[in-house]
């Protein structure tokens, strides 16, 4: 499976530039929800949320989590709240929202 495009699908899915990262940005098997909606439906559900929390919260690692909050807010689905909080390694980090 071959893309010419900039690494994203149509549904705005990021992928690397090899053909299993592709391949499995491709792949939705009907009924199944991927990550990225998982992610969507914590803010619709607590609103405001850092990718640490994303990642707590859901029990995976944030390098997963990460790429599917940056895909929300190129969506325009979530922005940032403008407030930042201290993360775990003692740096501030972004809190993100639901856009309304």
């Amino acid at each position: 499976m071959s893309d010419t495009n900039s690494g994203y699908t149509d549904d705005d899915i990021g992928y690397q530039s090899n053909e299993a990262s592709q391949e499995a940005a491709h792949f939705n098997a009907e009924g199944k929800i991927t990550l990225r909606e998982q992610v969507l439906q914590l803010f619709r559900t607590n609103k405001r949320l850092t990718n640490e929390q994303v990642a707590s919260i859901l029990n995976r690692p944030e390098i997963s989590t990460q790429p599917r909050v940056s895909e929300l807010k190129n969506a325009g689905a979530i922005k940032d709240s403008g407030e930042k909080t201290v993360g775990r390694w003692g740096t501030r980090i972004t809190v993100w929202e639901l856009v309304k």
